[in-house]
Formats: C-alpha cells, structure tokens, sequence
C-alpha cells in the first residue's frame, strides 16, 4: 500500500513539473536594433564611395559637419561642370528628398529612395528628345526639381523640358532658350522661379552698365550675373527681392571674393563680404535663412561666413572627414 501510493505520488509530482513546464511563456527573442531614422537636412554633399566606385549622398550637420545621413546613389554624373555654378540641393535631390537625379552620357536618369536600404535606387531615364533625320542627335541634361509639385526640368541645348519624376513620361517643352549675351561660361542658360517659373534670358533685365539678372513672378531677382572690367560675378543666391549674393569667377579676384549685389533703384552696388583667399574659394551655398553662406576651397577645405558686411569668414564643418580633392567630396547645396 505504502509502495502503490509513493509511485502514485511520484507521477503526480512529475505530471506537474511537465505541465508547469509547458504552459510557461517562451523566452523573448533578443530584439533587433532599429536603425537611426532619415535626417535628410543640412548641407548636402555628393561624397565619392571607395566600397562602390559610386557617389554618395551625404546630409550632414551644418554647424559641425557631423554627418547625419548617407545614402548610396549607384550612378555617374558625367557632368564635370555641373555643380561649379549655383546648385542648390533641388539639382540634385527633389523638394522632400524621396527622388535624387544624375546626368549621364546617355541623358538623365532618376532615383527613388529605398529607406529601408538606405540607398536611391534608379526608376528609369528621361528618353533621348525627338529629332529629324536632318537634324544634330542630341541629349537632355542639367536636370533640377522643382521647387514644388513633381516636376523635373531640363534642356538640349535648345529648349527647356519638363517631365514627372514620379511617373516618368513623355518630356513636355516648356521654353526656348535664349542666350544670355555673357561670354562666360558660368552663366547659366536658364533658371526656376520660385514657383516653378521656368526664366530665360528672352525676358532679361539690365541695370547699370554690367548687371543682367532673370526676376520671378513677383518682379524679384531671381537670377543675375554681373561683369565689370577685369571681372566677372556669378550668382549664388538671392537674399532677398533686390539683393544677391555673388561670387567672381573671373578676372583678377577670380574665385576668391564673395559679394553682396544690392539693386538700388537701377544701381547695382557691390559690397565685399570676403576678400581675395588663398586658397581659394571653389564652391559656395547659401543657409535657407540667407543670413550665412558655407563654401568649399579648391583645397577641399571649409569655412563660413556671415552674409553681412564686414563678416569674417571662419572653418567650418570641422567634424566632416578630411577629403583630399574636391572630386572626393563635393558641395551640392544646403537641405
């Protein structure tokens, strides 16, 4: 009796166990770290990748130069002028940073971004403008966001297009292209107003004996080149209706001062902001506020500077990795 009821309690004590056991809630798996989210603000640079052989894109902070984001972009710009004029981030990267655009051998091609992957991945190329059998073949190039809605303009020498980067279609002429009349070959051919306008130089205003400048819808520059003699000014921004800040690219201050161009009735007036430097000054970009400008040296090398008057350039970005050409690291725009 005492034998039957010592098994009898042995199996029960084990039943239990088994049960416990079973009904228990199994271990969490261990959690996988989510990535940091995308801050597609700041300075935007074009950064070429060793892993790749392609470029980068690259929002860093514009105070530190703390990089912020990197997204690869598998494709060549085979523009080497491109980004020497006044680029801003939309020559690159659309209004809310989703679409990114390069320029090819063959035409424009355009990229979405994959957040998950963190990388633009390409959706396809603008086609080749139509022509006749009589006329030159030729390809579309210098592609730009517009500032708002989804379109991306570009030219052929000839015209300016448009077509929707989010569904891209039939390219749509949207003006001739005038010349400009400057000999220099930073002016640029066209530009977009602020609500997509899209300016030639068929509506160009002049005032005094060297400023030429394209005004948006609201009369206000929008664009502008100034030479003098000895001298040439391209446009980097527009500080407000009828200021520009303006950088020389030719002549005995070439790439080596940076100007505040004030329109004074039909008076231009220029105020020195930075003097000749050495090295000297290769690419420029204006903070969206307009009240300080970043630029990049030929030496690959930053500083900034206020947009005011007697303003003292300092370095900047000085947490940015060092690049040792600017083909390594490009200034694009300001995000």
């Amino acid at each position: 009796m005492t034998k039957k009821w010592w098994s009898a309690a042995l199996i029960g004590s084990v039943a239990v166990l088994v049960t416990a056991c079973g009904s228990g809630t199994p271990p969490a798996p261990a959690s996988t770290p989510e990535a940091a989210p995308l801050d597609l603000s700041g300075v935007l640079l074009l950064q070429h990748s060793e892993q790749t052989g392609f470029d980068d894109v690259v929002f860093a902070d514009p105070a530190t130069g703390a990089v912020k984001t990197t997204l690869s972009l598998p494709g060549y710009d085979t523009s080497l002028t491109r980004f020497d004029g006044p680029a801003t981030k939309l020559d690159l990267v659309s209004p809310d940073g989703q679409y990114a655009t390069l320029e090819t051998d063959d035409g424009v091609d355009v990229f979405k971004l994959n957040a998950a992957d963190r990388r633009y991945e390409r959706t396809g190329s603008v086609p080749a403008p139509e022509r006749s059998m009589s006329e030159k073949t030729s390809r579309f190039r210098n592609p730009r966001f517009g500032p708002e809605g989804s379109k991306l303009y570009f030219d052929d020498d000839k015209a300016v297009y448009s077509v929707g980067y989010r569904q891209l279609g039939q390219p749509v002429k949207e003006a001739d292209i005038v010349p400009s009349g400057s000999s220099d070959q930073h002016v640029e051919d066209w530009w977009l107003g602020p609500r997509g306008e899209v300016l030639t130089w068929r509506d160009a205003r002049h005032a005094g004996d060297g400023l030429a400048y394209l005004a948006d819808s609201s009369g206000a520059i929008a664009y502008a080149y100034y030479e003098e003699p000895g001298a040439t000014y391209q446009f980097v921004t527009a500080l407000d209706a009828t200021t520009a800040l303006m950088s020389a690219v030719t002549g005995s201050d070439e790439h080596g001062v940076l100007v505040r161009l004030h329109l004074d009735g039909g008076t231009p007036q220029l105020t020195k902001l930075v003097e000749r430097s050495e090295p000297s000054i290769a690419k420029v970009a204006a903070a969206p506020d307009k009240a300080g400008v970043l630029y990049q040296t030929d030496q690959a090398e930053w500083f900034t500077s206020p947009t005011t008057p007697g303003a003292i350039a300092r370095p900047a970005l000085t947490q940015l990795p060092p690049a040792g050409t600017l083909s390594e690291r490009r200034l694009v725009g300001w995000a």
